[in-house]
């Protein structure tokens, strides 16, 4: 397949800053969500983003009042000052008076959170959501219906999680839906992911067989956010809808631009999807977007002492957001995925919209951006690029405190100076933002190629173990070996035999390096993995050594039980440090 070269998408730069241009001087014209303004005022200020997060975490999450009054008291003295002065003083006494009576204030404080952040989720009773569906497409836009909730730790929540999905789905005035593997089974292990796999298909075909039998289309999205999960999502959606009574049923799934995995595993559902299509069967959609789960990814490889999953600079996922669209964008290729282009950097939705113009794929190209987020910029890309398709969070109130991550994470996105949305209320007004985003778009598009990148994690624990039954080190021991050598090794062995009290600091560095975590989320250590466990139901080690251990004489028996007896007293009276010194001879 030809794919344009990145000199073509050059070419569009002009056109896309002109189009931005015009899209920022209509939005200036439409009145802008004074919540959402308020929000931004906040987060500008110094203590704003630490305020926030603070009393979303410490005041909204706890489950005891007295706990959230006392961390009311603690986040009130950063109350920044965009605030309307009724606002800051309502906090700076509820501050005074959370610890001393938070029956009365936290309820009162929590509203005024919600308030301020409602414009960013729905409220999920029944009673008020269809009147906010309702609201929310007079525009004409499109909602996918995404009920939020924390990490699902047992059955009982996944359930509960999966039957309000189906009950979100079934309303007539919901055609489109969101859920995550992760969200409606517990405990998944990638160790056993066949059975993994089966069991989430099992439990989410009913989802399916719904919304393929529904009298009007209504529409499923396979979300994700944990790198472990891509695997394990691509293997559950190909599956599902592998199925015969699912052949003709349109659904999605999402991919993330800041996974350099990205573009490989769009061209494995690329091909995928055209089998179906040659089969007779729908297309499929593939959301595109950038990526919001980076603070987790970085905690799980430090656990772990993994490469990072994801691009390590901003620039980098910028540019394979564009580089996964412009493979996408051909028409052979739309013609079995749609994609959702999903995103409210208006250099990139501009980009997107005149690249896929001049692809003439423009009718397989949907546009996609948050509820709640920089509203009037997204009704004047709606006038050009059409209807929007608007993620739209649901949350009952009483259960408020599980739209904690998804909020924090839109907080810090629209504090953090390297996001777009940083700017996104000042780039009419300061030239010196407009083209601090202008030039980071250009320097994306400068990077762009269509080289399909790697992984960052290749472990594999089958190649290191026919290194090892070849008797070679194992990958990193030479450069171990040449950095450190025998010479090294031997000072830590005599120091280590003449520890006393006290001595520990004296012990050189020896470059020491745990061996990292095996990694499950990879396809060539879980077949590592499967089988290790096939060799275990014949495998013969340990008998030898259970047979030769084995004691049949009672008298011989005694012997040794008294034995270990005396050993264990003759133990207990060394001196601790005598007793280090025999335990780190035993360790060398």
């Amino acid at each position: 397949m030809t794919n344009s070269t990145p000199s073509v998408q050059h070419d569009l730069s002009a056109d896309v800053v002109a189009l931005v241009q015009k899209w920022l001087a209509e939005s200036a014209t439409i009145p802008a969500d004074v919540s959402a303004e308020r929000l931004a005022g906040v987060l500008k200020d110094p203590n704003g983003l630490d305020f926030t997060v603070g009393f979303v975490d410490g005041v909204m999450r706890p489950e005891d009042l007295m706990v959230a009054g006392y961390n009311l008291q603690k986040v009130a003295k950063q109350a920044p000052g965009f605030l309307p002065a009724y606002m800051r003083g309502a906090i700076g006494l509820g501050g005074v008076l959370g610890p001393v009576l938070p029956w009365v204030v936290i309820p009162a404080a929590r509203k005024v959170l919600r308030q301020m952040v409602g414009h960013l989720v729905v409220d999920a009773t029944p009673d008020k959501l269809g009147p906010a569906i309702a609201h929310l497409r007079e525009s004409g836009n499109r909602l996918n219906i995404n009920l939020l909730g924390e990490a699902v730790l047992g059955e009982k929540e996944a359930l509960r999680r999966l039957e309000g999905t189906r009950a979100l789905l079934a309303r007539d005035d919901v055609d489109y839906v969101s859920i995550k593997v992760s969200s409606i089974a517990s405990q998944l292990s990638m160790w056993s992911f066949d059975e993994a796999v089966d069991r989430v298909v099992e439990r989410l075909t009913p989802l399916y067989e719904l919304a393929e039998s529904s009298a009007s289309p209504k529409f499923i999205n396979l979300d994700m956010e944990e790198y472990r999960d891509l695997d394990l999502t691509i293997a559950v959606f190909e599956r599902i809808l592998d199925q015969p009574q699912l052949l003709h049923l349109e659904a999605g799934i999402v991919l993330q631009a800041y996974l350099p995995d990205a573009l490989g595993a769009l061209q494995g559902l690329t091909h995928w999807a055209q089998g179906r299509r040659a089969a007779g069967g729908a297309p499929i959609k593939v959301r595109v977007v950038k990526g919001a789960n980076l603070a987790m990814e970085h905690v799980d490889s430090a656990v772990h002492d993994w490469p990072l999953a994801t691009y390590s600079t901003k620039q980098d996922s910028d540019t394979n957001y564009k580089r996964v669209l412009d493979w996408a964008f051909t028409p052979q290729n739309t013609d079995a995925v749609k994609i959702g282009v999903a995103g409210h950097n208006l250099f990139d939705v501009a980009w997107a919209h005149l690249l896929a113009q001049k692809r003439g794929v423009d009718d397989r190209v949907e546009f996609e951006m948050l509820l709640g987020m920089a509203t009037s910029q997204a009704e004047a890309v709606r006038k050009d690029v059409g209807r929007l398709l608007l993620y739209t969070p649901v949350v009952n109130p009483a259960e408020f405190d599980v739209a904690i991550s998804y909020l924090i994470r839109r907080l810090e996105e629209n504090a953090s100076q390297d996001n777009f949305m940083s700017a996104v209320f000042e780039l009419t007004s300061s030239p010196e933002l407009f083209d601090r985003e202008k030039e980071r778009f250009l320097a994306s598009i400068a990077g762009l190629d269509t080289i399909v990148p790697q992984p960052n994690r290749g472990q594999d624990r089958t190649e290191a173990a026919q290194l090892d039954a070849a008797g070679q080190a194992r990958s990193g021991d030479d450069d171990y070996d040449d950095e450190f050598g025998d010479e090294s090794e031997a000072g830590l062995t005599a120091a280590v035999l003449g520890l006393t009290r006290g001595s520990v600091t004296t012990l050189p560095h020896t470059g020491f390096h745990n061996e990292a975590d095996t990694d499950p989320s990879l396809p060539a250590n879980r077949a590592w993995g499967r089988r290790i466990l096939g060799r275990v139901e014949t495998s013969t080690l340990g008998l030898d050594a259970i047979r030769a251990a084995r004691v049949s004489d009672p008298g011989e028996l005694d012997r040794l039980i008294e034995a270990a007896a005396a050993s264990g007293a003759a133990w207990g009276q060394r001196t601790g440090a005598e007793r280090a010194a025999v335990l780190h001879r035993a360790g060398l």
